[in-house]
């Protein structure tokens, strides 16, 4: 049976759910979004604007609503729908405060014991400059308030960093141990109490082939993740997914939803977890999405009503493999970025947009600063998908695009 789904947030992860959903219901989305406009209908109404959504829910006969933006998630959403008897597929914003803030995250992991890092947390500035005095290089620098993460080999540059980020009155720094390995994600849909893996995934977060460069929100990813294995799958449900469920009941919160891991996979098969994540990647979703063979709307709906524990002993995942490539817009003069070759990608490519591609008065996508479009091969070999998305990828230009030409090239 067809249903009504409202989604809140217009990243390309949102992008990629609402067109998963969009095959079998009918899907409405805000904020709007010239591109998202083809396959959902867009309304009006601020992400954190919790009273106005709960009446146009009631009001249209909405049948579950999903908010993934940072903004929604924030308010009182969940507990004001849940009050109102009203379906609604996140977790509260207490319990997606570990999510969101680096430094709770952090202090979590080392309470939980869960392998990560070492780390430090700093709230003054000269104590951030007396630590990194010692530290050995490369390390990491990040905001708590921010998704910026920045690897330092030098103790000058990130000085200036430090400075920077003390003018621009950041709350807390997060200085952390870089680890070498291959990046993960890891997720779990959860009903609070029980979990059940619904994917893997290679990420490829370094600006730069080679993992060079700066850190992004992500460049690339492949899924499943083929170099983790079973027993470590297993070692994160048990020692990460279940101790981190069992905190958050015990603090009476609870997480209902999507609960991702991102960690480092080391080449000696061990496991450093960096903190968790509320939902998928915007470079991620479509490579795991595209390999989840269930109806998205049952999945979900089991979680809210209660019926998860009994229903569900795995999640049918195809297998095959997926390859995803991000295509980022690096030029700030030109305002005039025209998308072309989109019409030339083969049906078999998915895309999706992030909210900086827009479409002109001539109807023509334009693509602003910053990551554009997310292109996705779905294929029985990896190989396959790789090489496939590479070649159909060469149909796309617009001024200033680059991208990494090493995404799960092995």
């Amino acid at each position: 049976m067809r249903k009504k789904i409202l989604i809140i947030g217009n990243g390309a992860k949102e992008y990629a759910l609402a067109r998963k959903l969009s095959e079998k219901h009918e899907i409405f989305i805000t904020p709007a979004s010239d591109t998202l406009k083809e396959f959902a209908e867009c309304i009006d109404i601020r992400e954190d604007n919790s009273k106005e959504l709960l009446e146009f829910v009631m009001e249209n006969g909405i049948d579950m609503t999903i908010p993934v933006s940072q903004k929604a998630l924030n308010s009182d959403i969940v507990p004001m729908f849940s009050q109102n008897n009203q379906q609604i597929f996140a977790p509260c914003r207490e319990a997606f405060k570990l999510t969101a803030d680096k430094a709770l995250a952090k202090k979590v992991l080392y309470k939980l014991r869960i392998p990560t890092p070492k780390f430090g947390i700093f709230e003054k500035q000269n104590m951030v400059l007396d630590y990194i005095k010692n530290q050995k290089c490369p390390f990491v620098l990040k905001n708590n308030d921010t998704n910026s993460a920045t690897v330092f080999t030098s103790l000058l540059s990130a000085k200036s960093f430090v400075d920077r980020s003390f003018i621009e009155k950041n709350k807390s720094l997060i200085i952390e141990d870089y680890i070498y390995g291959t990046p993960f994600s890891f997720y779990t849909i959860t009903d609070g109490y029980k979990a059940l893996p619904i994917g893997s995934s290679i990420t490829y977060k370094h600006a730069l082939e080679g993992d060079g460069g700066q850190l992004t929100g992500g460049m690339g990813s492949c899924s499943p993740n083929y170099k983790l294995s079973m027993e470590q799958e297993y070692f994160l449900m048990d020692n990460v997914i279940y101790p981190t469920l069992d905190y958050f009941e015990i603090e009476g919160n609870p997480y209902l939803g999507i609960l991702g891991v991102n960690g480092i996979l080391t080449d000696d098969g061990r496991i450093f977890v960096l903190g968790w994540q509320n939902f998928m990647q915007d470079c991620d979703a479509d490579a795991v999405l595209a390999l989840i063979d269930e109806d998205l709307y049952s999945l979900f709906e089991s979680c809210i009503i209660g019926s998860f524990s009994d229903e569900k002993d795995c999640i049918r995942i195809q297998n095959q493999y997926t390859s995803s490539v991000v295509l980022k817009c690096n030029n700030k003069i030109n305002n005039e970025n025209i998308i072309k070759g989109l019409d030339a990608v083969d049906d078999n490519v998915i895309i999706s947009f992030y909210p900086t591609v827009k479409k002109n008065r001539y109807l023509e996508y334009e693509a602003e600063n910053g990551s554009a479009i997310v292109l996705t091969v779905k294929a029985a070999t990896l190989t396959r998908a790789v090489n496939t998305v590479y070649s159909e990828l060469k149909e796309v230009h617009f001024n200033g695009m680059s991208y990494r030409k090493d995404i799960c090239k092995i």
